[in-house]
């Protein structure tokens, strides 16, 4: 019967330690996985940032080349508009140079013409 108890005894002993062994490796598969998950999720967020990141400098690149690229157009037209007045008035002086040389001739002319 002593022999049947330390049976027993050592059978119960054997299955605590058992289940304490396989407890302790479920919470270690447990805790790793859930630190596998966190840092899964943290690098999937800062991937995500990242990616932010480069759109918004992207846009604001685009938006500054917009911005440049019309201030850029905006001189262009306002260079090309004052060369054309420029050349416009240059015309028109020139015209005006022309008329008053034909008038004084004309004149020159009819003073000659009465003498």
């Amino acid at each position: 019967m002593s022999f049947e108890i330390e049976f027993e005894a050592l059978k119960n002993e054997l299955k605590a330690e058992l289940k304490k062994e396989l407890k302790a490796e479920l919470k270690g598969e447990l805790e790793a996985e859930a630190e596998s998950e966190v840092e899964f999720r943290e690098k999937e967020l800062n991937d995500q940032k990242q990616f932010n990141r480069q759109v918004n400098y992207n846009v604001l690149t685009q938006k500054q080349y917009q911005g440049l690229k019309s201030a850029n157009e905006l001189e262009s037209e306002n260079e090309a508009e004052a060369e054309s007045e420029s050349e416009s008035f240059s015309k028109s002086n020139n015209n005006a140079k022309f008329d008053n040389d034909v008038i004084s001739k004309a004149e020159a002319e009819t003073l000659k013409k009465k003498f």
